[in-house]
Order: structure tokens, then C-alpha cells, then sequence
């Protein structure tokens, strides 16, 4: 707890720095200084990303049979998200889903299938979006080479995906079947059968979701893309706030790129390093204290604010959960209260 509490801590001081270095004073005076009006649009927008999630999320756990308020799924989704941006590469995000989807009602393949499809349909998004924004960009007087990386980058997600799906069957008969794994791995020979069962329970569940129908899937693929408009279109309306006119497709795609490039620094976040990118990147437009400026309103929405409401939605969370088993234990308490007092009549 101590390490993921450093690490949090220095990569949000280096998401400050990066902004003080850039803009100095003026650039934190004047984020402290716009009009109300300003926050409110800058959150009005990431306020969309975060009620299409969870809106997606339900509409999952709906097909598969598991019915959650929206409220509940509104917390869950925070503390999952919170999950993402609070560790290094977000590998906490993916075990936070499951673990709050378990909770939720669904079981644990189900919450498997949910997570995994939520990602399929996030990688789907940006497969899709990057080749049309780099079409966008080739129309514009920006470089080339932005359009080159946009249709590169989709056609390699493409290839990763062609090949996972073309080498699932062989994958899955060495590590389910194989003997060379059991000879290797004496202790996994007697799970095989349960990995196996589990497969076949993800395969179930998947086949469920994808029998939704077109209707559901474009519901899913519409959430999708609010989700991740709003949440990419904070930075575009930061800069909007400070007076540049800025490309949505350019932000848009800075963002994929120098985020999903970020995470391989091993803090959360990307500790610095996406905005060391932006920065880098959005130099030639906008002038060094307006950038700054922009860059901690960007922060301030997607990183600041959602680890404050995330932290909070997993303590309302677990008070919930506390307060559930309480109620639990004080009801089956009694319940075997009163049957000793009707043995003794």
C-alpha cells in the first residue's frame, strides 16, 4: 500500500511539474482564475464519459441476466476507473472490474466477459477513430506523418487482433491439453479441467452478449464512443477555453497516441509523460503558458477529479458492503433466535 501510494503521489507531482516547467506562475494563476462558466463546460464534457460507461456496463450485465441500478453501477464504475489511473500500465482497473462486477451479481466468468468486452469494444473505438481522424488530419495543413501514424498504429491493432483470434485454438489446446504444460507444471495438470470449464463458461457468456443482436451492439458501440469523446474531448475543450481553436481530430489523436505510448513508463498515468508528449506536440499552435494552462485543466478533469470521486466511490462501496453484511448477519441471527424459542415451546 505504501509503494502504490508513492507511486501515485510522484506521478501526480509529475503531472504538475511538467505544466509548472512549461507555463511557470502564470499558467497556475491563470487556471485558478477562469470563470465558473469555463470549469463547468471543461466538466460538463467528462461528465459524459462518465455516465456513458456505466449506462454500457448495465447494458452488458443486462444481457447476461444480471440486473444493477445505475447508481450502484456509477460507483463501480468510478472505483474501476479509479482502478486504471491509479496503477502503473492500469492493470488495477482490470482486476477492480471483476472484482466490483462479482459483487454486483455476475459471476466470475461473467465479470471476465464484461471486462474483456469492454475492452474489445474500447479497441474497436480506436481501430475505428484513429484512420478517421488521420483522414481529417491529410485534408488539414498539419504534418503528414500524424496521418501515417493514425492508419499505422489502426492496422497494427488490426494484425494483433487478426492473429490472437487465428491462434486462439492452438493456444488454448497447448494450455489446456498439453502434455509438455502438465510435464513442466505438475500442479496445473489438475486444474486444466477448471481452466477448461472456465473457457467454456467465457465462450457461453460471449456468445450470450454477441446474440444481443444489432440493435444491442450498436447501443454498446454508441456508449462506446461517448465514453471516449468525452473523455478525449476535455483536452480540446481546455484549449478551447484558452482561446485556440484547436483540431478535435488533432487532440483526439495526440491523446491515443502519447497516452497509450505513456503507459509504458511504468507510473500511473503515465507519470508525466503524456504531458511531456502534448507538450511537445501542441508547442507549435498554442504558446507555452496558455499549453500549460490547458494541460492542468486537462489534468484537473481526467486525473485529479477522478481519483478523488473514484477513491470515494470505493469507500461508499465498501461501507455499502459492510452495512449489507451487517444486515445479513443481524437478520440470520434472529432468524435462529426465533427458532430456539419455538423449540423450547
Amino acid at each position: 500500500m505504501r509503494r502504490a501510494g508513492a507511486l501515485i503521489a510522484a506521478a501526480l507531482a509529475a503531472t504538475l511539474a511538467v505544466p509548472m516547467l512549461l507555463g511557470g506562475r502564470d499558467a497556475l494563476w491563470q487556471t485558478l482564475h477562469l470563470p465558473a462558466r469555463d470549469y463547468l463546460a471543461i466538466f460538463g464534457v467528462i461528465a459524459v464519459s462518465w455516465i456513458a460507461r456505466p449506462l454500457k456496463i448495465m447494458l452488458l450485465l443486462r444481457q447476461l441476466g444480471v440486473h444493477v441500478g445505475f447508481m450502484r453501477m456509477f460507483l463501480i464504475s468510478l472505483a474501476t476507473d479509479f482502478g486504471f489511473i491509479s496503477t502503473p500500465g492500469g492493470l488495477g482497473g482490470y482486476a477492480a472490474s471483476v472484482f466490483y462486477l462479482r459483487r454486483a451479481g455476475a459471476s466470475v466468468s461473467g465479470a471476465a466477459t464484461i471486462t474483456a468486452v469492454d475492452q474489445v469494444l474500447d479497441l474497436g473505438f480506436f481501430t475505428l477513430v484513429l484512420p478517421i481522424a488521420g483522414l481529417t488530419l491529410i485534408a488539414s495543413d498539419l504534418p503528414r506523418a500524424l496521418a501515417a501514424l493514425a492508419f499505422g498504429t489502426s492496422a497494427l491493432v488490426i494484425a494483433l487482433a487478426l492473429i490472437a483470434v487465428l491462434a486462439r485454438k492452438r493456444v488454448g489446446a497447448w494450455l489446456f491439453g498439453s502434455n509438455w504444460v502438465s510435464r513442466r507444471w505438475p500442479g496445473l495438470k489438475r486444474r486444466q479441467q477448471a481452466l477448461r470449464e472456465f473457457a467454456a463458461s467465457l465462450k457461453a457468456n460471449t456468445r450470450v452478449l454477441v446474440a444481443g443482436g444489432p440493435g444491442f451492439m450498436l447501443a454498446a458501440a454508441a456508449l462506446t464512443t461517448a465514453q471516449w469523446l468525452g473523455r478525449y474531448g476535455v483536452l480540446w475543450a481546455a484549449l478551447a477555453v484558452v482561446g485556440y481553436d484547436v483540431s478535435f481530430a488533432l487532440t483526439l489523436l495526440l491523446q491515443s497516441l502519447v497516452l497509450h505510448a505513456a503507459m509504458w513508463t511504468g507510473m500511473p498515468s503515465g507519470g508525466g509523460g503524456a504531458e511531456i508528449g502534448l507538450g511537445a506536440a501542441l508547442a507549435h499552435w498554442v504558446p507555452a503558458t496558455d499549453l500549460a494552462t490547458a494541460l492542468l485543466l486537462w489534468r484537473m478533469a481526467t486525473l485529479y477529479v477522478c481519483l478523488a470521486a473514484g477513491a470515494v466511490a470505493v469507500a461508499l462501496l465498501a461501507h455499502r458492503r459492510a452495512e449489507s453484511t451487517h444486515v445479513h448477519i443481524a437478520h440470520e441471527s434472529s432468524a435462529a433466535q426465533d427458532g430456539a424459542e419455538e423449540g423450547a415451546h
